[in-house]
């Protein structure tokens, strides 16, 4: 894990247990053991079968323009977006970075639109 993401994880009480906890903080649950996942741009065809596959309590993937990208802070490693995803472009990410700020934005954008 990358030092700036172990600062972020850092000073942080409690582990993010629910989606919401982990979208308001911006944090991992630090009792995941698993790395977060990535998916590799250049090999992604953009199905979204590795967003249907997600489960709904950690929503970690999304569309981000043509892209398709897994939030690590709401990943927990599970793997089954890695079953679901047809040409083998999802790999774990143990050097994550924290998500910018523009991609929260966005997750919680259609958070509130899937809420409506």
């Amino acid at each position: 894990m990358s030092q700036r993401s172990m600062q972020h994880l850092e000073g942080a009480a409690a582990p993010a247990a629910t989606f919401e906890q982990r979208l308001n903080e911006r944090r991992r649950n630090t009792e995941w053991k698993k790395d977060p996942r990535r998916i590799e741009p250049a090999e992604c065809i953009g199905c979204d079968s590795c967003m249907r596959a997600c489960p709904p309590q950690f929503s970690a993937i999304y569309n981000q323009g043509l892209d398709v990208v897994i939030v690590p802070e709401l990943c927990n490693g599970c793997a089954k977006c890695v079953q679901a995803c047809p040409v083998d472009c999802i790999y774990p990410d143990p050097e994550w970075e924290a998500t910018p700020e523009s991609l929260w934005a966005y997750v919680e954008g259609q958070v509130n639109f899937r809420d409506q």
